[in-house]
This record gives C-alpha cells, structure tokens and sequence, in this order.
C-alpha cells in the first residue's frame, strides 16, 4: 500500500481540482437552460461521451484488434436503447434493463433487454471489420505506390548520371588471378607398359 500512498502523493492534486473545477463550471454554464426534465439525458450523454474518449487512450496501448473490440463493447453497452422500468415509452440504456432483470432473476428479460446491445455489437464489429480491410488496401497500394516511385528515381537517377549500379554499391578492382590464356599443348600420354608384353 505505500506505493499506492508515494503516488497519491506525487500527483498534482491542486492542479486536479483547478481542472475539475473548470469543468463543473463549464458544464453548469453548458445545462443552465435546460430543463429539469432533460438534465438527466444530458449528464448520461456526457459521461458516455467522456467514457468513450478516455477508453480511446486505454485501446491504443491494447493488440490493434483487442483495443476497438473493447472500444465497440463498450459503446454497445453504454449506448444500446432500451426503455425505462417504470414508462416503457421513454428511452433508457438496455444495459439497466439487463442488470434489473439479473438481479431480479429474470433471465429471459434479461435475455431480452441484451439483444439491442448484441445488434449494436454486431453492426459495430462488422462496420470495423469492414474498415480494417478497406484501410489495410490503402496501405498496401500507398506502399505499392512508394515502391514504384522510388525505382522510377533511381531509374531516372541513372540515366541521368550514367551510373548503372545500384545506390551504394563500389566499384573493386578485378583481382589478379594468374590464369593464363596461353593453349596448352602437352596431351596427358599414358605410360608405357604396353611394350613389356610383346
């Protein structure tokens, strides 16, 4: 627990409240004139919109896929519509319904009340997949267009200088390798031991 206190102790917690401060004035300023009967739909509003820009910073030190996975559960379960337990012709966030039918043990309502959070999940997972496909072609075209780009100047580069060799490459002298282009006329002649027999 002192690691906890020595960073407890280390932040800058009148810097904190000064920040924190500057929003509640902001926000009271934002809802002054709106209605009582609004005020709740406006803070739910603006904490989904706060939860959601600070998991962004949490996704982008997840695994790429892991990161906007749980970015889009988070936003299907924050923002799925349902309706509310006491007038089912106001809107409410499905994710009440289902922990009111859990703790209630109605597993169907429960199962019930999830679908629009699985079909925003869905469509979310889906419109990303999709995105991720039309990003990665991007990609590899953009890089397939830098390849071509960098060989039609090196190309152009050697024409216009004369150098034909590749960027980096020296030129060495030959080594001299005592080969002699002189014919050889001496013929491998066997040995003699044919005359012995006769």
């Amino acid at each position: 627990m002192d690691w906890l206190k020595s960073i407890l102790y280390s932040l800058p917690l009148e810097s904190i409240s000064d920040i924190l401060g500057e929003i509640a004035i902001w926000w009271g300023q934002m809802v002054k004139d709106v209605p009582p009967a609004d005020l709740p739909m406006y803070a739910y509003l603006g904490g989904v919109v706060l939860v959601l820009v600070l998991w962004i910073l949490v996704a982008r030190v997840m695994p790429k896929p892991l990161g906007g996975m749980s970015w889009m559960v988070l936003f299907a379960v924050l923002v799925a519509p349902g309706t509310a337990l006491g007038d089912p012709s106001e809107l409410a966030p499905a994710s009440i319904s289902v922990v009111y039918a859990v703790l209630m043990k109605d597993y169907a309502g429960a199962v019930a009340s999830m679908l629009p959070i699985l079909v925003i999940l869905v469509a979310g997972l889906f419109v990303g997949f999709l995105w991720q496909l039309i990003r990665s072609a991007f990609a590899s075209s953009l890089d397939k267009a830098r390849s071509r780009s960098a060989e039609d100047t090196q190309a152009t580069l050697q024409m216009t200088t004369g150098s034909y060799l590749p960027e980096g490459a020296t030129v060495t002298e030959q080594p001299d390798t005592n080969v002699s282009l002189k014919k050889s006329n001496t013929l491998a002649k066997k040995p003699d031991n044919d005359t012995s027999d006769q």
